[in-house]
């Protein structure tokens, strides 16, 4: 994926091509077609978005819809990484009239909202508009335009076939205040001659090739990867486990010979045993104590 600026400054631009993490995505929670569509391009948005952040700052996109394919959610940062689950991945959606999949059937109407995490010690902030659309790209472009008052162009897109991914990506391209009015005009008709994405990215087009076709003075800023990053690992669940506490963590014991937890995003499936879980209570036992201890101290 690539950021850039382009009129003079005048538009930001960032491109991405998310093939390969859509790829990742499909083979990690085997969806459906359309829940697969619908992972893609919540993933490829938070690429997009991901690439207005800095540092470790990290956001997040959340569709909540009254389709079959329930809550949609992606997670992604401005390091290129993202991971994006749904809740009915295999929800059965019908076709359009033409015969193509429909994914504003699958999401339905609902709410779109935006989750910003800027500050590890700060609450996130959320915008939400009215999920109206559920193309995601448009319903974007109406969040940026409502929410944060900037006038964007979003496109994503996909190339889907039987045997999965052959090309997916998107852009966000955004006016800066002072931009010009006739140079706007003129990026419109220029995006409007742009071939579906799908086709674009699965054709062999580059991010850069992409800019090339609607830009003659664009200024690449930066340049990195797009990819399907969770940062799950057991250890991570074991900490989670003992934060549920002793009491808890002795009733899993007692209903589960063997605690299975699956991971929504990688789809792994991590696994705690009767002597695991004894540990797990001991260790919870050992921070309940310390808490009690420092409450004593305290008062």
């Amino acid at each position: 994926m690539l950021k850039a600026m382009a009129l003079g400054g005048q538009l930001r631009v960032i491109v991405v091509r998310s093939t390969e993490v859509a790829r990742a995505l499909r083979k990690a929670q085997d969806p459906g077609p359309v829940g697969a569509m619908a992972l893609s391009r919540v993933a490829t948005a938070c690429l997009l978005l991901g690439a207005t952040l800095k540092g470790r700052q990290q956001i997040g996109v959340q569709i909540n819809g009254d389709g079959p394919l329930g809550e949609v959610y992606g997670i992604g940062d401005a390091q290129g990484h993202v991971r994006a689950t749904v809740a009915e991945a295999r929800a059965d959606v019908d076709l359009t009239g033409d015969g193509r999949l429909n994914l504003p059937k699958g999401l339905g109407l609902g709410r779109f909202t935006v989750i910003k995490k800027l500050q590890a010690d700060a609450d996130a902030y959320r915008g939400v508009v009215p999920l109206v659309y559920g193309t995601v790209a448009d319903d974007l472009a109406e969040y940026l335009l409502q929410s944060e008052q900037v006038h964007s162009a979003v496109g994503i897109g996909e190339r889907l076939s039987a045997d999965g991914f052959e090309g997916a990506g998107g852009y966000l391209i955004q006016a800066l205040p002072g931009a010009d009015e006739e140079a706007l005009a003129e990026l419109e008709q220029r995006l409007s001659k742009l071939p579906p994405l799908g086709d674009f990215f699965a054709d062999g087009g580059t991010p850069d090739a992409l800019v090339e076709l609607l830009f003659d003075d664009a200024d690449v800023l930066q340049r990195y990867p797009a990819t399907f990053h969770v940062p799950a690992s057991r250890e991570r669940y074991a900490r989670i486990l003992v934060g549920l506490g002793s009491a808890e963590l002795t009733k899993m014991k007692e209903e589960h010979e063997v605690l299975e937890i699956r991971d929504h995003f990688s789809g792994e499936v991590y696994t705690f045993n009767q002597e695991e879980l004894g540990a797990l209570i001991y260790g919870a036992k050992l921070n309940e104590a310390r808490w009690a201890q420092q409450h004593a101290e305290e008062n």
